[in-house]
């Protein structure tokens, strides 16, 4: 109970804004570890994803690679590089609302800047001589959504840059194993040739 009264002193704090800035703070927690957590996970069992197309795509590059065939219309590469653009897109599909929240609990921090200090002014046009302490409530107020709001911007762009990193790693493992397969078939990658030698 007294963390509950003190969480609603905390939001009380910082006025009416606070309100939405928490909601966009849950968010943005929840959506960033659940994305970290499961990529996470991908990396011990890659199987298992939330985004059932990151496993299926991820294979059929494999497969691709192994079997030196592409999809109807598409040479081999296009074929791969088509397989890798939609793994990625599902392995950083939380990264556009991520950014969008961001952005979001920054504009309404400096929101709460603007609430802040319309409070101070109405309190100076009610009483007209005013004193520090007649002022403080609504400058605090302005501070804090403010910095609040900045942090969970910071928070939310620090969880993208690390959903970000964990899918750079999987494309890259992947990377490796398409190129793998091709050079096993191969002996190359498709369309690379050996530099002519020069003529002695």
């Amino acid at each position: 109970m007294r963390m509950l009264n003190n969480f609603i002193a905390f939001i009380d704090a910082g006025g009416p804004v606070m309100y939405p800035l928490t909601v966009l703070g849950v968010m943005i927690f929840v959506l960033g570890i659940y994305q970290i957590i499961w990529l996470g996970i991908w990396s011990l069992k890659s199987d298992l994803y939330a985004c059932a197309g990151a496993p299926m795509w991820a294979k059929k590059a494999i497969a691709l690679a192994r079997h030196q065939t592409g999809f109807a219309g598409l040479t081999i590469l296009e074929s791969i590089e088509l397989c890798f653009s939609r793994m990625e897109d599902c392995l950083t599909r939380r990264v556009p609302a991520m950014r969008f929240m961001a952005q979001i609990s920054t504009l309404m921090g400096f929101l709460g800047t603007v609430t802040g200090m319309v409070r101070v002014f109405n309190t100076v046009s009610q009483l007209g001589t005013v004193t520090p302490a007649d002022l403080a409530g609504g400058i605090h107020e302005a501070l804090f959504t403010t910095v609040y709001g900045l942090i969970l911007a910071i928070i939310a762009w620090g969880l993208t840059y690390c959903i970000e990193a964990l899918s750079r790693r999987h494309l890259r493992h992947l990377e490796l194993l398409v190129i793998n397969e091709l050079e096993k078939t191969t002996g190359s990658l498709p369309g690379v040739t050996d530099a002519p030698q020069p003529e002695k």
